[in-house]
Order: structure tokens, then sequence, then C-alpha cells
């Protein structure tokens, strides 16, 4: 045997390293104790009135407490943007979306004081309702202040423009859906502003992330009435419950996971399906955790305007603000407004103060931060369907100031400027988006640079022009949300 080993160490040092494996994998076998897997959600489903309901809400038109004015004329040619401009080529893979970034679960609280959560509110136009900008703030701040949950979300695909950074939304074909948008029944509209209505069994909305977002309750907003189908719940594959949405009449309720087993729990995927015939009408899908964390809930409508918060019926809108109980509301509207070459001011700023004296009627103790628009640019109208096939090159936005065929529109600084006014007048926080991007041409040097930072419409961002907004927001939100954290308004609005 020696004598074999002087003549193969090579042979011999092979297999004792083969027979030291083998081994090792016998006694992991015979030794150590299987992971158990994570258990998934078990929760308890309550299905209840989201509010006092009032004999009108929702099959009569609504009483309005003051005579309705006329609204804000939208820009008909930006309404149509979403739809006709092509997808940015710059925006991400999924695996780059908030969704997929690592989140830290809340710190230890360095006194008994400390508030327990925080909610804020952000209610915008098509920049807010793709939830990029909003995404990339609800993953930062939830880094620093904790998984408060991922907030609310509309169910469904209501519009391309509107999408969750926080789960991947998908439905079955056989959903249609209504927008408070388009309709003069407003009374049947929650906070989402979509209604999304299927009338066969078989038929899905599910929420999926590949990371788990803490709750303390799954909230789904529907509509029971005559007729109504049943739904079924599943959190993480798992069945829940099953929902009955038939009823003698009409009643907005609103259905509660609650955890059964702790205080909180985790999810990485809703289901909800329709079973059997009958009418299912939902209106938004909601995760949160008032426990601890942070919470960045997005609300967001292409092509509106401030006048979108004035369209809502005055209770519902009311009674939701309170419901959710933001301590910070951010308004970022202006867009719209200011590629309006109709737009009256005067109109616009009584518009934005009564959606700025509504918001605070619900919420009186509620910080409003307000968000003045980037700057944005459009072709001439002869040109435009050649310029959404060729971008011009950068070198024509940089002689002399010339802009090339990319004109800001003039009433966006006018837009602007009334803004500020009406925030020193109302006491809010004012952030000047366009403030972070060059003084002239501004959307189209940023849609020019390498990566491009606005998409080639020079309305909206990509997803790295987003990312650098968010990143200069939070230096203006975050003193607000330190303020927010050490008042009593945190506490008493949970």
């Amino acid at each position: 045997m020696q004598l074999w080993m002087r003549r193969n160490p090579l042979s011999f040092l092979f297999a004792a390293v083969v027979a030291a494996f083998f081994a090792g994998v016998i006694g992991a076998i015979l030794t150590d104790t299987p992971r158990e897997p994570v258990a998934p959600p078990r929760t308890q489903t309550r299905v209840e009135p989201p509010y006092q309901p009032r004999s009108e809400l929702p099959d009569a038109k609504p009483q309005r407490v003051e005579a309705p004015k006329p609204e804000i004329p939208q820009s008909t040619e930006f309404e149509s943007m979403p739809e006709e401009t092509p997808q940015v080529p710059t925006l991400p893979p999924r695996s780059l979306d908030p969704i997929e970034m690592q989140r830290k679960t809340q710190p230890p609280k360095a006194r008994a004081a400390a508030p327990k959560s925080i909610t804020i509110l952000q209610i915008g136009d098509s920049h807010t309702a793709a939830d990029f900008l909003t995404g990339e703030l609800r993953r930062q701040l939830q880094i620093r202040y904790g998984d408060g949950g991922a907030g609310y979300m509309s169910a469904g695909r209501p519009h391309m423009g509107v999408r969750s950074s926080a789960f991947r939304i998908n439905a079955s074909d056989g959903w249609s859906y209504e927008a408070l948008q388009q309709s003069v029944d407003v009374a049947k509209f929650w906070l989402s502003g979509f209604n999304a209505i299927a009338k066969e069994g078989g038929e899905t909305i599910s929420f999926k992330s590949d990371t788990a977002f803490n709750f303390d309750r799954i909230e789904i907003q529907a509509l029971r009435q005559p007729k109504g189908g049943t739904i079924e719940i599943r959190l993480d594959g798992v069945f829940q419950s099953e929902v009955n949405l038939s009823g003698d009449a009409r009643e907005p309720v609103v259905i509660q996971l609650l955890p059964e087993r702790a205080a909180t729990d985790r999810v990485r995927e809703i289901t909800i399906a329709t079973k059997g015939e009958g009418i299912v009408n939902l209106s938004s899908v909601a995760v949160y955790n008032r426990q601890s964390g942070l919470s960045y809930n997005s609300v967001g409508f292409p092509g509106a305007t401030v006048d979108i918060v004035n369209k809502f019926d005055e209770v519902i809108l009311e009674n939701e603000l309170k419901r959710l109980a933001p301590q910070i509301v951010v308004l970022a509207f202006g867009t719209n407004e200011g590629f309006n070459d109709a737009l009256e001011i005067e109109r616009y700023r009584q518009g934005y103060e009564r959606a700025i004296n509504k918001i605070r009627r619900a919420l009186p103790e509620t910080t409003i931060v307000m968000v003045a628009p980037p700057d944005g640019a459009r072709a001439p109208k002869k040109d435009a369907e050649k310029n959404d096939r060729k971008t011009p090159p950068a070198k024509a936005a940089r002689q002399n100031g010339d802009c090339g065929e990319w004109k800001t529109p003039v009433n966006l600084n006018r837009v602007r400027d009334m803004q500020e006014q009406i925030a020193k007048r109302y006491n809010l926080v004012y952030w000047n988006w366009a403030s972070i991007m060059p003084a002239e041409c501004g959307a189209d040097r940023w849609a020019n640079t390498s990566p491009p930072l606005v998409a080639k419409d020079r309305v909206h961002f990509t997803m790295e022009g987003y990312r650098q907004t968010a990143a200069q927001f939070l230096k203006v939100l975050l003193p607000v949300i330190e303020r927010v954290r050490q008042s009593d308004n945190v506490v008493s609005n949970h």
C-alpha cells in the first residue's frame, strides 16, 4: 500500500477527496434538520362598508355641496400622447424595476414615542400614473423608514399608462374598464378613479412581486349589487376566501384580509378570480402595514389636470382621504395645463385652490407638497408624425439656445408661476421639477443625453430620468417627513 501511494500520489489524493465529499453528504443527510419552508399567508376575511353610506351613493347622481364650476379645458393633444408615443427604448427590463430591488426592514426605534408609520399619498398626472418616479421614491424611503406596504393600486390594467412598480399587474381579457375622466356618473368611482368590470366566471386579476411586502391588512374595494358575482381570493397561491358580491342594492364594500398568525405577514402574490355568472366590479387593491414603516401611495391619471381632484364626488373623496389618512399629500400636476394653449390662468388658479381646500377639509393636519411640472417640448403639429420617427440631433438644440423643432409651450412657465403663488398663499411646500433641468431647452437636451433622461416625446422621462428626479425630490421631501415623524399627527392619524 505504501509503495502504491509513493508511485501514485495524485491518484491517492483524488480518491481521498472523493471519499471525504461523499462522507460529508451522507453525514448531512443523516444529521441535518431540513429547513421548514416559509409558510404562505393565512388570513381571515372581513367585508364591510368603507364608511357610512348615503342614500344616493352610488345609484343616483350626487348632490353637490357647491354649484359646479366649468372645468379647465384638457389638452386633447397631450391626452392622446400615451397611446401614440412609441415605447421608450431606454426603459429598463423588469429586473431593474423598483420591485426587484432589495428593501431593508424597519430599523429599530430610537425612542418609545417614535411614530408607528408614515403614509404618503401622491395624486398626479401621467408622471404619477406610471409609478416610475413614485416607485423609486417608495423604494428609497422604505430602505430608510421600513416597509409600510405597497400601498394603493388600481384594479387590473385600465390604461396603458397606469401601472405599479410594487407589483406586476396582469388581467385576463374579459375585464372592461370605466374611468372617472370619461364619466359623468362620478358617484361610482373611488379614489383610484377606475373600475374593472367582469361579467363571466374564470376572469382573473393578479398582483405579483419578486420581493414580499409586509402587511397588516389587504383591502379590496368592490361593489355589492343585484346579480353580483362571486370572487375567490388567493395569497401566494393559497386559497383565502370566497366573497359573494350579490346584494339587494348597490353598495360599496371593502374586503379586508387580516393576518391570523401574527400582527403582520408578508405577501408576494394576490390573485382575484371570478366564479360563475354575475357582475364583479372592483376599484382597487391595497397592501398596508400600519404597524411600522412607510407607505407611498401613487394615484395618477394620464392626461389629467389638477381639476381631476374636483371631479370626484365630494363625499366619496373626503371619506377616501380620511380612510387612507396620509400625513403628507403630494400634488404633481401642471404638464397638461402647460400644454393647453387655451388655458385661462385665473380659472386655473381657482381650480387648484378648490382642490387644496377639499384636501384640507378632509385632512386639516396634513402637509401638502406641491410639485411644479418639469420642462417639456413639442414639435410643430405638421411635423409631429415625422418627429416621432426621427429624433433631431443633439447639436440642433445647443446652437445659440435654439431648441430646433422642439418648442417649450409658453403656458408651462405661467403654470409654474401660478403654482408658486398658490403655494405661498396656502403655506404649502413647493418644489419646481424644472429647476433640476437645463434652463434652456431642458427637455430636448435631456432627451439627447447618454443615456437619455427624457423620452422621445419630450414630455415623459426614462427610468434613469425618473431616478434622478427622485434623488433631487428627496432632498425636499425628507425634511418634511422628519418634521411629521416628530409631530403628534402621525400617531393621531392612525
